[in-house]
């Protein structure tokens, strides 16, 4: 990339002329850079965020069912019929893990269990902002290990169309055939 290899030719002149000051804030801008790169969507590092979309995918949607692992008939029978299918088994197959708009990247996924890691974070951001990234404060690392039980026990993954963490044996009525996204 251009701007790092100026970056290194303007920290080495500094070394040179024995700024370290400017070699410490060229090195602090080198770090900010990367951090831009590799942000996390809001959802996935702030809850209140997460459960306002989550909400919204519900209430516009159908996003659900509440307990995957229950019978759900009347729940099943609705989106077969909203889909004008035969069957709900039919309805049952298009859920949220095969839908285009999955995403279960390692990214994602490692988005995902930073912020549940961490616990409640702050988030630089404003609660009325929708913005897709968000810088977070890590302040209080937890157990890694709960945090992908957690991811694998809901088949966690991020909803990109509705902006939340989405368990992945559910549907809404946005689902798109062609998913998930993963690596490639």
């Amino acid at each position: 990339m251009k701007t790092q290899g100026l970056i290194g030719k303007q920290i080495i002149g500094a070394a040179k002329l024995g700024k370290l000051n400017i070699i410490n804030k060229m090195i602090k801008l080198i770090h900010l850079i990367k951090e831009e790169a590799i942000k996390c969507p809001v959802a996935t590092q702030n809850i209140e965020v997460n459960l306002k979309h989550r909400q919204i995918a519900i209430d516009r949607y159908g996003y659900g069912p509440l307990n995957p692992n229950n019978p759900n008939i009347k729940f099943w029978k609705e989106k077969a019929e909203r889909w004008k299918l035969d069957s709900i088994e039919e309805a049952k197959s298009a859920r949220c893990n095969s839908c285009a708009a999955f995403n279960i990247t390692s990214k994602i996924l490692n988005c995902i269990e930073k912020g549940l890691s961490s616990g409640e974070k702050e988030v630089s951001v404003n609660e009325s902002d929708d913005s897709e990234n968000a810088k977070i404060n890590n302040e209080k690392p937890q157990n890694d290990d709960l945090a992908w039980d957690t991811i694998d026990a809901g088949k966690l993954g991020y909803c990109t169309m509705h902006k939340f963490k989405c368990a992945g044996s559910r549907t809404c009525d946005a689902w798109i055939t062609g998913g998930p996204v993963k690596d490639n």
